[in-house]
């Protein structure tokens, strides 16, 4: 019997999935654009969300970025690299002269520029207008896409908290009130010819 949706969901999707944990993410440092991999726990991430979408959808296009953490969680989850689409688009944003810096160092200061003018650009990086304007670029493309395929995007952080805002009619800068973990699944759905938010930052738990 079916219990409700995603399980009885007979339309096409848009999935979003947040590449797994890194030793970045594990030390709590700002990555950005710097090309770190999975960890073991990351690994593991990728292969229950992997697990938790195949069993729910049959994915016809996996879009990654050129980044390796975004392209090992495609492949742990279970799409192999042949299959791959790379679109930079999804990538992270370039956090230029805080990359590497301890999040509770520089998150304060970041944010309460960003609060004040998301078109501020860091040194050497990316203001949060640019990237939510290369995302939304993105969601539109795509989510005409899922209206006849079901499409995988594995991106990062806040690519994905963008997609979320661009989706429900946001402003950008609603980018920073949002929290996406390694590893969660959140969905885009159609209704009524308008795109949707139908699943948000689930976190696929390991089975007893």
């Amino acid at each position: 019997m079916c219990h409700g949706w995603p399980s009885c969901h007979t339309g096409r999707v848009l999935i979003l999935l947040r590449h797994g944990r890194t030793v970045d993410n594990a030390e709590a440092r700002i990555q950005g654009v710097s090309d770190t991999p999975l960890d073991p726990v990351g690994i593991d991430q990728a292969r229950l969300a992997g697990a938790y979408i195949r069993d729910r959808w049959s994915i016809d296009a996996v879009v990654t970025t050129s980044l390796q953490r975004s392209r090992q969680s495609a492949e742990h989850a279970g799409f192999a690299p042949e299959r791959h689409e790379i679109d930079d688009r999804w990538r992270e944003i370039a956090f230029g002269e805080y990359e590497g810096r301890k999040l509770d160092e520089v998150v304060g200061e970041l944010e309460a520029r960003w609060h004040a003018d998301i078109d501020y650009r860091p040194a050497g990086g990316e203001s949060l207008a640019s990237l939510h304007a290369r995302v939304a670029e993105a969601c539109a493309e795509v989510a005409r896409r899922s209206t006849t395929e079901n499409v995988l995007v594995v991106s990062h952080a806040t690519p994905i908290k963008s997609a979320v805002i661009w989706a429900t009619r946001g402003h950008p800068a609603m980018i920073l009130n949002l929290w996406v973990n390694p590893g969660s699944v959140s969905v885009l759905d159609h209704r009524a010819g308008n795109v949707v938010l139908a699943e948000f930052n689930r976190q696929i738990e390991m089975g007893p």
